[in-house]
């Protein structure tokens, strides 16, 4: 498969990502987990990767992540866009990345049960800083969530 080429479905995003972790120094006391124990928390399922270009996810909005009211809590919301865009910035850099600044726009309420479909977009990939934009829609293709994110490429530089 070719490095440009779309790649569709979760088992197929996280094949694609595990050659990527061979190289990384992971210790020997940490036992890697893909996908990561905060994805499989949030049952975040990959749908497509697009190389350089995006990452698309899907959510529900559980129960146990509602607040008083019945939506669902918005750190959480934060969280799951955060869950994209990590794992795209990371394929992007061919290495490990870490959130510098996450800035998160919250424009309207997300119903408990509601599906949430995820999106994060390279903005622009450097060698040291990689600028992604994401997105959360509803079932009905309603915007709730913007997110724009700096993130840093720490381990190995961006080629």
């Amino acid at each position: 498969m070719s490095d440009d080429a779309i790649i569709q479905g979760h088992e197929q995003i996280l094949a694609h990502t595990l050659p990527l972790f061979r190289d990384y120094p992971i210790p020997p006391e940490v036992e890697l987990e893909l996908p990561p124990p905060s994805t499989k928390t949030l049952d975040i399922r990959f749908e497509e990767y697009v190389p350089g270009r995006s990452l698309t996810a899907t959510a529900t909005a559980a129960a146990q992540y509602g607040n008083a009211v019945g939506t669902l809590q918005a750190g959480i919301l934060s969280a799951m866009l955060d869950d994209v865009i990590g794992p795209l910035t990371f394929l992007t850099a061919r290495g490990l990345t870490t959130c510098m600044e996450m800035t998160t726009h919250f424009l309207r309420p997300v119903r408990i049960g509601d599906r949430l479909r995820l999106s994060a977009m390279v903005r622009k990939a450097g060698r040291t800083v990689i600028f992604v934009a994401a997105e959360a829609h509803t079932g009905d293709d309603k915007l709730v969530a913007t997110v724009m994110s700096t993130q840093q490429v720490v381990w190995p530089p961006a080629r």
